[in-house]
C-alpha cells in the first residue's frame, strides 16, 4: 500500500516566449507563464502544469510557487489515488488558487491513470471516437489588423474564429466584427469574448448591432459579479451567453444557471481547479441539458493534451478552445495531443496524459523540491 504515498513533489516555475502579444481586454500578454507540478511516488511521477492569468484568477507565477510549496507539504505522505481525499485537502488548505490547485489536480490523475497502464480519457471512461476540432483567437487590435488576422486563419483552415472584444464604448467592437465578417464572408462560423469589458448598456448594444454577424454565442459580456444584469442581457440577447469568469467551480455553475444568468458554460481546468471539479462542472451542465466549451489560458500542449482526454468524456462538450499552444513560440512537449491539417484534435493511448516536458529544457529552470 505504501508504494503509491506522495513522496516527492517537484515545482518548476517557467516561461515560453509568444509568437506575438496576446491581448484581451485586460491587457496584452507577450509571455506564458507556467508552474510545472510532478508528484513522485515509488511508481512514478504524474505531471500537471497552470498558467495563472493575475487579471483572472487573482494569482501571480511566483503565487503559485508559493502556494505550490503550502499545498505538497500538507499532502506530502498521502496516498496518491485518494484524489478526492487531496483535493479536500488542498481546498481545506488554501481558499481559490484555482490554478494552482489544477495543476496539482492534473498531476494526480495523469500519474493516476498511468499506474493502471490506461490513457487518462479511458481512465476517466471517455469516448475514443470523440471529435474535436479546434478554434483559433483573434487578439483585440485596431480593426485593420483583426480583420487581417482572420483572414490568415481563415486560409489556414482553421473551421471556427474566437474573437476577443471588451472595448468600451462598443461601438468600436461592433464595427470590428462587421468588418470582419465582410472580410471573411458568410461561411465561416465566429464567437466573441468580451472578458468582462462590457456593460449592460453596452453589451446590449453590441450583441443586438452584431446579430446579423453569424455569430455562434459571447463570453462573458459583463463583469462576472454582477449576475443580475446578465440574468436581464440573457433574457434580451439575440445572441447566446456563455459563462467564462462567472462560472470557476461547480456551485458557480449551479448559481448561474438556476439563476437564468447564462445559456453555455466555458470550462478550464485551471479555472475549476482541475479535472475533478470540472467533472462536477460538466455534469452539472448536462443535468440542465447545457452545452459546454473548454478552454484555455496560455497552457502548454501538455495542459491541453489533459483538457482533450478531459473533453472526450462529455458529449455536453461541444465547442473548443485549444489553441493556446499555437501561439508559443516554442514547444518544449515530448508526446502529446496532435493537431491535423484540419486542426483536428487528437490524442494518443499512451498511460497518463501522454505528454511530458523535454527534460533538457526544464533544466533551465529552477526546481524547487519538497519532500
Amino acid at each position: 500500500m505504501s508504494r503509491n504515498f506522495i513522496k516527492k513533489i517537484d515545482i518548476i516555475p517557467l516561461q515560453i516566449e509568444l509568437t506575438e502579444p496576446f491581448v484581451i481586454s485586460k491587457g496584452p500578454l507577450t509571455f506564458a507563464t507556467i508552474t510545472v507540478i510532478k508528484i513522485y511516488t515509488n511508481e512514478g511521477y504524474g505531471i500537471g502544469e497552470c498558467c495563472p492569468y493575475r487579471t483572472i484568477h487573482g494569482e501571480t507565477h511566483e503565487g503559485t510557487i508559493a502556494a505550490g510549496k503550502k499545498i505538497a507539504n500538507e499532502i506530502m505522505g498521502m496516498d496518491a489515488r485518494e484524489i478526492h481525499k487531496i483535493v479536500h485537502v488542498m481546498n481545506r488548505t488554501l481558499a481559490g488558487n484555482a490554478s494552482i490547485k489544477g495543476a496539482f489536480d492534473m498531476a494526480l490523475y495523469d500519474l493516476n491513470a498511468k499506474l493502471v497502464d490506461l490513457p487518462l480519457y479511458r481512465f476517466l471512461n471517455g469516448d475514443a471516437d470523440k471529435v474535436m476540432y479546434t478554434d483559433m483567437t483573434v487578439s483585440l487590435l485596431e480593426k485593420d489588423k483583426m480583420v487581417e488576422k482572420a483572414l490568415k486563419f481563415q486560409k489556414d483552415g482553421f473551421p471556427v474564429l474566437k474573437v476577443k472584444l471588451g472595448k468600451r464604448p462598443s461601438q468600436a467592437d461592433v464595427e470590428r466584427m462587421q468588418a470582419i465578417r465582410s472580410a471573411i464572408g458568410d461561411d465561416l462560423p465566429l464567437r466573441i469574448d468580451a472578458n468582462q469589458g462590457w456593460n449592460y448598456i453596452e453589451s446590449i448594444r453590441a450583441l443586438s448591432a452584431m446579430a446579423d454577424l453569424g455569430i455562434e454565442h459571447c463570453e462573458a459580456p459583463i463583469p462576472a459579479a454582477n449576475f443580475i444584469d446578465l440574468q436581464k442581457l440573457r433574457i434580451e440577447s439575440p445572441i447566446s451567453i456563455m459563462g467564462d469568469e462567472s462560472v470557476f467551480v461547480h456551485q458557480d455553475a449551479y448559481r448561474m444557471l438556476a439563476a437564468e444568468c447564462i445559456d453555455l458554460i466555458n470550462i478550464k481546468l485551471g479555472k475549476s481547479g482541475g479535472i475533478c471539479n470540472a467533472m462536477k462542472i460538466a455534469s452539472i451542465a448536462e443535468a440542465a441539458g447545457v452545452y459546454c466549451q473548454v478552454g484555455s489560458f496560455s497552457e502548454s500542449r501538455l495542459g491541453i493534451t489533459a483538457l482533450a482526454h478531459f473533453s472526450m468524456v462529455w458529449d455536453n462538450i461541444i465547442y473548443f478552445d485549444m489553441d493556446s499552444p499555437l501561439m508559443h513560440s516554442f514547444d518544449p512537449i515530448k508526446g502529446g495531443m496532435i493537431y491535423h491539417d484540419d486542426w483536428r484534435v487528437t490524442v494518443t493511448d499512451e498511460p497518463g496524459i501522454g505528454a511530458d516536458y523535454d527534460s533538457d529544457f526544464l533544466k533551465g529552470f529552477k526546481t524547487e523540491e519538497i519532500t
